[in-house]
């Protein structure tokens, strides 16, 4: 059972100082929140986010970005300049992992790299990309003051007692180019993989996307594995190019389209994708078959159940 997604109790904490952040939800008649609206009221300006919640994905979407234009990066900067990372018990994640026992293993999972902050979070992929092109200089400069909370961030994980770190970064390659992964993404990675594998812990990435360009260059990083690897028809590679791409360290986990088991598509298609992960890796021992990225709100449960079935009919190792 995937639970470095889950598991992921912080032994850090941030608190804020000499800015203000205000929320207002909007709730609907069984009291659940279907919008909300969050200010960041400070000195040099004040920042608004919009948010909606889409039942039918059990998510939210982005209505309105909280940085809406390069000058905007300023307040953006005052508010990670007015963060402070506190280390806290590990009491928390201790519990969590007890919960799930042999069923799961834990993970700590750290904020989004700075880049990725902005194309998630602060900016949108539109805006983001905007910047950069406009005006790397002042793009690179937050991206500066956005790192400086990492690293006692790190240094609770390292602490931390789960095993596993998971840097939620949801890696495409329709967003993220080689080029910008190389600037933007791995310098992160390379400075704290270290520190991990010196604690004992061992990291995984994200990459629920396209990976064509991007599953080259992640075993240089030092992460240790790429998580949630979408194969086609869904994502950009086939199967069995996976392997190849990804070189032999990396551990690679997925395989398996999450919509494959909608009954959007026909079982066979799950069938045969499994049927071809199990081929072509049931010997790799680097290799975890995994669904991409979750099984989906219309799936048929079942279907999860023979893909159990064909594991332990097919999946025998020799």
């Amino acid at each position: 059972m995937g639970a470095w997604e889950h598991v992921i109790s912080g032994t850090y904490s941030i608190s804020v100082h000499d800015y203000e952040v205000k929320v207002k939800q909007e709730k609907d008649s069984n009291g659940k929140p279907v919008k909300e609206k969050i200010e960041w009221i400070t000195p040099v300006g004040t920042l608004s986010q919009a948010k909606e919640y889409i039942p039918q994905a059990f998510t939210w979407a982005y209505k309105e970005y909280p940085v809406k234009n390069i000058k905007e990066l300023e307040i953006l900067r005052f508010i990670y300049e007015h963060q402070e990372v506190k280390q806290v018990s590990d009491e928390g994640q201790k519990k969590l992992m007890g919960v799930y026992g042999k069923w799961g293993v834990g993970s700590s999972a750290p904020p989004r790299n700075p880049m990725v902050s902005l194309f998630v979070e602060w900016m949108g992929v539109v805006n983001t990309i905007y910047a950069l092109m406009d005006a790397p200089e002042e793009v690179e400069k937050t991206l500066e003051v956005i790192s400086r909370i990492f690293d006692p961030i790190f240094d609770a994980i390292c602490s931390a007692p789960a095993p596993l770190v998971c840097f939620g970064d949801n890696i495409t390659g329709e967003v993220v180019s080689p080029k910008i992964f190389e600037k933007y993404y791995a310098p992160h990675y390379r400075k704290y993989t270290p520190g991990l594998r010196k604690a004992g812990k061992y990291s995984l990435v994200h990459i629920d996307g396209t990976m064509r360009g991007i599953l080259p260059l992640v075993s240089r990083t030092g992460i240790d594995c790429g998580q949630s690897l979408t194969p086609a028809p869904v994502g950009d590679v086939e199967v069995e190019e996976m392997r190849k791409l990804a070189g032999p360290d990396l551990i690679l986990a997925g395989g398996v389209p999450g919509a494959f088991f909608s009954p959007v598509f026909p079982r066979k298609a799950l069938e045969d994708i499994v049927m071809r992960c199990l081929k072509h890796y049931k010997n790799d021992g680097k290799f975890m078959l995994c669904v991409c990225d979750q099984v989906p709100p219309d799936a048929e449960i079942d279907r999860v159940k023979m893909v159990s079935d064909l594991v332990e009919k097919y999946g025998r190792v020799g």
